[in-house]
């Protein structure tokens, strides 16, 4: 009987892992695809801020203009197709690191 459980998967599982590739313009992953994750409704996070880019792409960012996010755009209007378009920080959060 507890194997039997075990197997029994529910459309909630199922979902809980799915996931959509997003374009993305502009930003330090101009031109590349965001694999993320779709919520109930089928729609990606509306917005990937540095933490998640630094956990997928690492290294490959040290050179890049962080100071900012990815906010997610409709390309038809409410539904799929969507991309992510560069969303600049503004002034008042930009960093002062290179003022130090």
């Amino acid at each position: 009987m507890e194997h039997a459980r075990r197997r029994q998967v529910s459309a909630d599982d199922r979902n809980m892992w799915a996931k959509t590739d997003v374009p993305c313009a502009g930003g330090p992953v101009d031109g590349r695809s965001l694999l993320v994750p779709i919520d109930e409704n089928g729609a990606p996070p509306e917005r990937i801020d540095q933490t998640w880019l630094w956990i997928e792409y690492g290294g490959e960012l040290l050179d890049a203009d962080m100071n900012g996010v990815y906010e997610l755009e409709s390309i038809a209007g409410g539904g799929p197709p969507w991309v992510y378009v560069w969303t600049s920080a503004l002034p008042c959060q930009r960093s002062t690191d290179h003022e130090r």
